[in-house]
């Protein structure tokens, strides 16, 4: 199954809400979307209506259990209706960061084992280059590196990108970088500089259109709404969201062809 892993070694990039945006992109194209919240923030998990303190399994519990495809019994409906389901995160999560035991590595790829129903998996990373960030590169068939337009988010990607080899290298020989989404992009010579940067440096591999810097975004998670519910104060965000998720449904084709 399709299954991508959103990732930066730096927090505030806007990853969570490139994931978000994407899931609700998917659902208004009638598709069915699994989202696994792997950060202990559970901001993901919060923004799509779960609580992460209920008695119910998340994805700390299918990891532990080590059971091959345990996933399913943790799978949520989001509050955003049919088509986005949700395995929701919580802070005991962190526990797994010290997690060394052998083949600890394949836990989420075990749990995630088997399931079927969904034309896309979209994983959460936390912001590091960690342990759960290997446990979502293992389980994943692509990784996305969401940046934003400056020197220290920019410096994270090269950082992700190896971890990304090394995985490859040892656990994964599946996984691909599927492309690099910049985020937060606004009309300052600063982000044009960036902007710049990261497409001489990462050249193909740098999807486009980027997500521009839209205060809307912020007031929709605060709300767990999705941002296309802003109308047409969200429209330019809302457009880059559509176009980023039909980037994410062509990695099937590619897949494919190969």
């Amino acid at each position: 199954m399709l299954t991508v892993a959103f990732t930066n070694q730096k927090g505030g990039v806007g990853k969570t809400s490139t994931v978000v945006g994407i899931a609700a992109a998917l659902q208004r194209q009638g598709r069915r979307v699994l989202c696994v919240d792997l950060d202990p923030q559970a901001d993901l998990t919060q923004w799509l209506g779960l609580d992460p303190l209920a008695d119910v399994r998340n994805v700390n519990d299918v990891i532990y259990a080590d059971t091959r495809g345990i996933a399913s019994e943790a799978i949520q409906p989001s509050a955003w209706g049919e088509g986005i389901d949700v395995i929701g995160s919580t802070l005991d999560l962190a526990e797994r960061e010290t997690d060394l035991s052998p083949g600890s590595e394949f836990r989420l790829a075990k749990a995630l084992d088997g399931l079927s129903g969904y034309d896309a998996v979209l994983i959460d990373c936390p912001p590091s280059i960690g342990r759960l960030v290997v446990l979502g590169f293992v389980a994943a068939t692509h990784v996305v590196v969401v940046t934003e337009p400056s020197a220290a988010s920019l410096r994270g990607v090269e950082n992700v990108l190896r971890t990304r080899d090394v995985v490859a290298e040892h656990y994964n020989r599946r996984l691909q970088l599927a492309g690099i989404v910049i985020n937060h992009q606004s009309r300052t010579n600063e982000s044009a500089l960036r902007v710049a940067e990261v497409a001489e440096a990462y050249g193909a591999d740098v999807w486009e259109p980027y997500v521009p810097a839209r205060a809307v975004v912020a007031a929709a998670m605060g709300a767990a709404a999705s941002v296309a519910d802003y109308g047409a104060d969200a429209k330019a965000v809302t457009e880059v969201y559509d176009a980023l998720a039909q980037r994410v449904l062509d990695l099937r084709v590619l897949e494919v062809q190969a």
